[in-house]
């Protein structure tokens, strides 16, 4: 139990801090980057910022949550399935979408695999867990 317990941290916290950064002012900062040529002014670009800061507090109250549910990780091993289905969809599938429509790859290849750790380690750790 003790390795799931971990898994929730770091997984939550992990969210948090992707969270965090898509706070407008970060985003900005950082936009550019990850959309090289984007226009950074109009309401298109603004309504991206916007629209990214919604995903990011999505990002921010899951991360919160599995912190608070680390404190009684066998209790709450249902978020820990909440989470697989979460990286599957908005994960996996989502990189893979915009692998597709010609986005840089390599940047989300290495987020694929996060996403498969991240998976894998939660369905290993939560099946522990119920066996112990």
């Amino acid at each position: 139990m003790n390795k799931l317990k971990w898994w929730f941290r770091i997984v939550g916290a992990l969210y948090i801090l992707l969270g965090v950064g898509f706070a407008p002012a970060l985003n900005a900062a950082r936009l550019p980057m990850i959309l090289p040529g984007v226009e950074t002014s109009g309401v298109t670009y603004h309504g991206l910022l916007d629209f990214s800061f919604m995903f990011g507090l999505d990002l921010l109250v899951t991360g919160a949550f599995m912190l608070w549910a680390s404190r009684d990780p066998l209790k709450n091993v249902s978020i820990v399935w909440l989470v697989v289905a979460l990286e599957i969809v908005r994960g996996i599938l989502d990189d893979l979408y915009m692998i597709l429509q010609g986005y840089a790859a390599p940047f989300y290849i290495g987020f694929i695999v996060l996403h498969l750790v991240i998976i894998v380690t939660g369905i290993q750790y939560a099946r522990q867990a119920k066996e112990n």
